[in-house]
């Protein structure tokens, strides 16, 4: 009986996923805008490497993924496989991006250091032009040093994109 309570729970959870996904809930999968074949997507929520797994998982590649805010210890070896897989171009931010590079260097087409969230994003539209393209915002860590919180950090995401295409 506890089996099939614990199978039909773990069901629920990937519905209810599923279901958050479909619905672009803010911070969370959100698509910002589409250009020349581009997708920005604002995955702000991601704090933690697992949340950015889900999300690798989730979407197809190619994918330029923005990465990184203030360090906290977590494994980003986790996300080797699906980054080999699906990502061609790490644009990493924080306080720690040689960890990125120590993990991803072999696995990835291109990495590049922006120095914040608006140089990253600067590079992400320069690196980005392949139609088809998603870039993804998904930094595996909060970014206290820079941020309030998740949501103040996703904002200012969407609205430097915004800002950047606003005259294309």
């Amino acid at each position: 009986m506890i089996d099939q309570f614990i199978s039909g729970q773990a069901r629920y959870q990937e519905l209810l996923r599923m279901r958050l996904q479909a619905q672009g809930e803010e911070h969370h999968f959100e698509t910002i805008l589409e250009r020349n074949g581009i997708t920005w997507v604002n995955h702000s929520m991601a704090t933690t490497v697992e949340m950015t797994w889900h999300a690798l998982r989730d979407m197809n590649g190619p994918i330029l993924l923005i990465i990184g805010g203030v360090d906290r210890g977590e494994k980003h070896e986790a996300l080797v496989e699906l980054v080999q897989e699906k990502v061609e171009t790490i644009v990493c931010i924080g306080s720690t991006p040689w960890k990125y590079f120590n993990v991803f260097r072999d696995v990835t087409d291109l990495m590049v250091q922006a120095t914040d969230l608006k140089e990253a994003v600067d590079y992400a539209a320069l690196l980005a032009r392949k139609s088809g393209t998603t870039v993804l915002f998904s930094p595996t860590c909060p970014s206290y040093d820079a941020f309030d919180n998740y949501k103040n950090r996703g904002n200012v995401f969407k609205k430097l994109v915004s800002e950047k295409f606003a005259n294309q």
